[in-house]
């Protein structure tokens, strides 16, 4: 009997047996994935923050950056040229007011530079910053050097060029003040008297400042 009898093998070294475990592990791992992917969106999505976008146009340059900075925004404050609106007041923002939108997100506020300078407003500006540089003039001495036969611009190039130049003019009437001191060993009197005079131009303000920190 034990001859004919066939002996039976575990159901473990059975090949379907195996089969099924792999498939049964497939489909557990796949469905594990798929539940942790769902939490990981359900808390990314819970975790966002909403945000309303403010009116730009009432607001500074600054207080626009801070409220970038606040609401931790990718913010940009940018410039450009307009025949219709005045330097420094606002344009456009990327984005409306009201709309909701999240951290992280990108907004474009701009604001105008005024009016396309003409070729002869430009190089009048560039001409007053070389001046300023180079030779620490007051607004008045810049004026008056654009607008002499030697350079020969117009008032209206020259008073946009001193409109629109860049200076600290009190630290322009100090380097000229130390000059003075320096070159010419004059008194403290006679370097404000000059500062004021015609020949520099420098308010008295200026010319005071200089003389305060003349020996800094």
């Amino acid at each position: 009997m034990a001859d004919t009898e066939k002996i039976k093998k575990p159901i473990y070294k059975k090949w379907w047996f195996w089969i099924i475990i792999v498939l049964l592990v497939i489909v557990i791992g796949s469905n594990g994935s798929s539940d942790n992917n769902t939490s990981t969106n359900n808390y990314q999505k819970g975790t966002t923050v909403e945000i309303t976008v403010a009116d730009f146009s009432t607001m500074s340059k600054d207080e626009v950056q801070a409220w970038f900075d606040t609401n931790k925004i990718n913010g940009k404050i940018t410039e450009e040229y307009s025949s219709s609106i005045a330097k420094g007041n606002f344009i456009s923002q990327s984005i409306t007011t009201n709309t909701v939108i999240h951290q992280g997100d990108k907004i474009i506020v701009t604001y105008s530079l005024g009016k396309e300078p003409s070729t002869e407003e430009k190089n009048a500006l560039k001409k007053a910053e070389l001046y300023s540089k180079t030779m620490h003039m007051s607004k008045q001495g810049i004026y008056n050097q654009l607008t002499s036969s030697v350079e020969g611009f117009t008032k209206e190039a020259a008073q946009y060029a001193i409109d629109n130049i860049d200076v600290d003019w009190n630290a322009n009437a100090l380097a000229k003040a130390k000059s003075y001191q320096q070159t010419m060993s004059m008194s403290k009197q006679g370097v404000y008297n000059q500062l004021t005079s015609t020949v520099e131009g420098f308010t008295k303000e200026q010319a005071q400042y200089a003389i305060d920190h003349l020996d800094d």
